[in-house]
């Protein structure tokens, strides 16, 4: 108990400093590089071995993939009558973005925007003999802009992002055959459903206006569980392995932060690119948002909705690690991505852990009020634990 209450004030005074000294850190912006600098120090006061990276991102893709799908989606249908050929390219383009920048996190139209710099903190605490096992704990740095339908309707913004989404696949499936019909001088066998379609498109405009308005604002959060409740466990990790009594025999730990995770994971995707061969044997163990209140410890198996598998055998792991340890979890799938995803494309054993409410009055996600204030550090405490013991697991050839 008592090393609970001082794990709480460590973790509790992490977080203060890095709100009081730098606050939001959005996205390649002085605050972000200013909070790499930051735990770069702390983590150099410790003796670890340890450098920030820079890295080239193109942040403002990420609000365009918000808005541009649905300009694109009033411009097809304005054309859907009179240019249907103009209205299916435009269409297209919609949802290649919809689909590639917000769904799949891929880089569709990242290369159109100004290029600007983000950072990756790589910290190594190295095992006393050879090492045979290579385990990396990661967070992510940066903190999101407010989404103000998330602060407004919770997970309502998701059946406005769905309906968008299910909209704009709708016209695109139409448009081909619209064109077909047309040429085989059959459109007036199709005009009637495809009128009824239209009329349900020109009413879900506002639905498009919504998102294109209110999804995403300019103003960035402070982010204290999204994510410095992750550095800060990953920090009190990095303290108790440096200490002589706890350092690691045969295993290499790595304590890293990852620079523009909010836009597409783009820093953890630089350093599985850039260290692969070092890491592809690793156990990786991401964690974001790991601070909420009245929740249990939620580890993923998968993430964008079921699309990217994460490792099963370390989820079994620290399932029983957790029931060892007397701490509720629960296994789901992510509905959208962690830093985990770099890895699980790569093929390297992976797992993010983290936490969401019971309940979506509490859901302050990508929200103003993701203040410290509604940090519940037993969690993140919890979280150390599993972390902890999986380490020593490891070095123990236990699993």
């Amino acid at each position: 108990m008592i090393l609970d209450n001082q794990l709480k004030d460590d973790m509790k005074n992490f977080i203060v400093e890095f709100c009081a000294k730098i606050g939001p850190r959005s996205p390649c912006s002085n605050s972000e590089a200013e909070a790499a600098k930051l735990f770069y120090n702390k983590l150099k006061l410790l003796g670890n071995e340890v450098k920030v990276e820079d890295f080239e991102v193109h942040p403002g893709a990420y609000k365009a993939s918000f808005r541009l799908p649905t300009i694109f989606y009033i411009l097809s249908i304005v054309f859907y009558w009179i240019y249907p050929w103009i209205s299916l390219i435009i269409s297209i383009i919609s949802c290649l973005i919809l689909f590639g920048e917000m769904y799949f996190v891929k880089e569709i139209i990242d290369p159109f925007f100004p290029k600007k710099y983000s950072q990756n903190v790589i910290s190594k605490i190295m095992a006393k003999n050879l090492a045979t096992n290579l385990i990396i704990i990661g967070s992510h740095l940066d903190s999101n802009w407010e989404f103000p339908l998330i602060k407004k309707i919770k997970y309502g913004f998701i059946v406005i992002i769905s309906a968008n989404i299910t909209l704009n696949v709708i016209l695109l499936i139409m448009l081909p055959i619209k064109i077909i019909f047309n040429s085989l001088k059959l459109e007036v066998g199709f005009f009637y459903l495809e009128l009824i379609f239209y009329y349900i498109f020109i009413g879900t405009i506002p639905i498009a206006l919504i998102q294109f308005f209110y999804m995403i604002s300019n103003r960035p959060v402070m982010g204290a569980n999204d994510n410095l409740s992750g550095m800060a466990v990953c920090y009190e990790i990095a303290k108790f392995y440096n200490l002589s009594e706890n350092k690691l025999e045969n295993t290499e730990l790595w304590i890293n932060a990852y620079g523009s995770e909010e836009i597409g994971s783009k820093g953890s995707k630089f350093f599985v690119n850039k260290y692969f061969n070092k890491i592809k044997n690793a156990k990786v163990i991401n964690l974001d948002m790991v601070g909420y209140k009245n929740s249990p410890v939620l580890v993923h198996k998968s993430e964008i909705f079921g699309l990217i598998r994460l490792d099963y055998s370390l989820i079994e792991l620290i399932n029983n690690l957790a029931k060892n340890l007397n701490i509720e979890i629960k296994v789901s799938s992510s509905m959208a991505y962690t830093d985990s995803l770099s890895f699980a494309r790569k093929h390297i054993s992976t797992v993010s852990m983290g936490s969401i409410p019971q309940s979506s009055k509490e859901l302050y996600y990508h929200t103003r009020y993701d203040t410290i204030e509604n940090l519940d550090f037993q969690s993140m405490v919890n979280v150390y634990k599993i972390c902890v013991n999986l380490i020593k697991s490891f070095e123990s050839k236990k699993i």
